[in-house]
């Protein structure tokens, strides 16, 4: 059995590796785990492993001052495995010096991690020269992009990575959009491996002998650099990128091409338009691929989405309206493409559709936490989506909240109606409308009317008026209160309209009233 270390400053982390895979059965035994590189040092020093797996990251000591220290103290023998993110480039070229058998990305695949194991088991020579080559490629792109090297690193980079020094250039980026919502991060880099796979042959067969380099800056985003040799053949290799990747993983692909850079010193300028494209991916949402010159004489707008809108799209969703709900969605997404809303504006109106919705969820005593699609759309922004992706996203986060509101309103009202009932017999006399009274108990006031017609057989204004009216017919009967004293004890602020409503209901006036009763005695 190979002794090995497991080091990694996250508890649950070295737990998970340790479960990951039957380590005996590929002749390995965990035999200690480090929290932290000082911690390692003491361990690998006396257990004497024969591999150790690090993290990169950690406090204190971090993996690869770990790997140098023992270097230094002469072992040569103990081999390591790092495990980082794709943000750790820049650690490559020293990682390699350290002859570091292999590096995995987090998180940790199981196929990949027993392959890994099951070389350095049958002492075969190590891919790592492979993978560091690699990760040196992509922190030399990286410093190229960013305008960070010289003369002398700028002709280094056209040799490694295969690029022309001299002759004109633009960037391309490939965006990765509408992932489904439940991808691990695994299935993310899965799929992005996939077009990356997709792209370099592609690539290829444009440049026969030549190994073309692609650029995961995220895991849903791939750049390169390509001769310019015309728009027209920029857009052709785009059209082409475009069929071949969307054969091969789930979503929709956008391409977005910076201007020309005319040589590669220049090439960050291409770089940095093809990401200022990007910004106007709902503008132009109809486009799959976007040339930075396309962009320049359309302007982007700050602004947020119509008030009447918001508000009739929080009525038909209080209502449970699902067909006015729908046409108001609509309508909003179609203004964030004609009016031309900035990534931003679109953001900022969806989050305050979102926040809306929430505080009638918390005002009705719901909770939001309840809502499955509520993290996917407060969320949406950290991965690539197209405006129609967004919207479907935001139609389930609608859909599922109606619904809720609908159950919360059902189990509420059923209790209310009757605290609503005696409030109105107890304050009849006060200023009071469906409207006010709705805002008092937190319902809305469409849906009020109807439970209280179903509740009780009137409209809650029939209610009201024959409660008035009786309270008016009872002070005339037992005072000598004028007309106008009486209106406004029963709730009329205007005695004339009081008596109109008096007579409706008892076909006679209040004066007409007291002198037949008069009449009587």
């Amino acid at each position: 059995m190979k002794k090995t270390i497991l080091v990694d400053d996250e508890y649950f982390a070295r737990k998970g590796l340790l479960g990951l895979i039957p380590w005996e059965k590929y002749g390995y035994e965990i035999v200690g785990e480090a929290e932290d590189g000082e911690e390692a040092l003491e361990l690998i020093e006396r257990l004497v492993p024969d591999l150790v797996i690090t993290d990169i990251r950690m406090p204190v000591i971090d993996g690869l001052e770990l790997i140098q220290t023992i270097r230094e103290r002469g072992d040569k023998s103990t081999k390591f495995i790092i495990i980082s993110g794709y943000g750790d480039f820049k650690y490559a070229q020293q990682a390699v010096r350290f002859g570091v058998q292999d590096y995995l990305l987090k998180p940790i695949d199981e196929i990949e991690l027993t392959d890994t194991l099951q070389r350095i088991a049958e002492s075969s020579k190590p891919t790592w020269a492979e993978a560091g080559d690699r990760l040196i490629h992509s922190s030399l792109f990286e410093r190229l992009l960013s305008g960070q090297l010289d003369d002398t690193g700028i002709s280094e980079a056209a040799r490694m990575l295969g690029l022309s020094k001299d002759k004109p250039m633009r960037y391309f980026t490939l965006e990765l959009n509408d992932a489904p919502t439940m991808l691990t991060e695994a299935d993310r880099l899965e799929r992005l491996e996939m077009a990356k796979e997709a792209a370099g042959s592609v690539l290829a067969r444009r440049s026969p002998g030549k190994e073309p380099f692609l650029y995961a800056r995220s895991s849903s985003e791939i750049g390169f650099l390509a001769l310019e040799t015309g728009t027209e053949s920029a857009i052709n290799l785009a059209e082409e990128l475009l069929r071949a990747i969307s054969k091969k993983i789930e979503g929709e692909v956008r391409i977005y091409v910076g201007a020309t850079s005319p040589e590669l010193t220049l090439v960050r300028n291409s770089y940095l338009t093809a990401l200022e494209a990007m910004a106007y991916k709902y503008a132009l949402e109809a486009r799959r691929i976007t040339l930075y010159e396309e962009t320049k004489d359309v302007v982007l707008q700050l602004r947020d989405i119509d008030t009447s809108l918001f508000s009739g799209l929080m009525e038909s969703l209080e209502l449970n309206d699902k067909e006015t709900m729908a046409l108001h969605v609509d309508q909003m997404f179609e203004a964030f493409k004609e009016h031309r809303f900035t990534p931003e504006s679109i953001t900022s109106s969806i989050s305050r559709c979102v926040h809306g919705i929430t505080r009638i969820i918390q005002t009705m005593q719901g909770s939001e936490n309840t809502i499955v699609n509520l993290k996917p759309i407060m969320q949406w922004q950290h991965e690539p989506r197209t405006l129609q992706g967004v919207k479907r996203l935001f139609i389930d986060f609608l859909s599922e909240c109606s619904g809720y509101i609908s159950e919360l309103r059902c189990s509420k009202g059923k209790g209310d109606i009757g605290k609503i009932k005696l409030y109105i017999e107890n304050h009849y006399n006060e200023n009071m409308s469906l409207k006010s009274i709705s805002k008092r108990f937190y319902m809305n006031p469409v849906y009020l009317g109807q439970l209280f017609k179903k509740t009780y057989g009137v409209y809650f204004n029939e209610f009201l008026l024959h409660i008035r009216i009786d309270e008016a017919k009872k002070q005339l009967r037992q005072t000598n209160k004028r007309v106008y004293e009486i209106a406004a004890n029963v709730g009329f602020g205007n005695a004339d309209y009081f008596v109109s409503q008096f007579e409706k209901v008892e076909g006679k006036t209040p004066t007409e009233y007291k002198n037949a009763m008069i009449a009587k005695a």
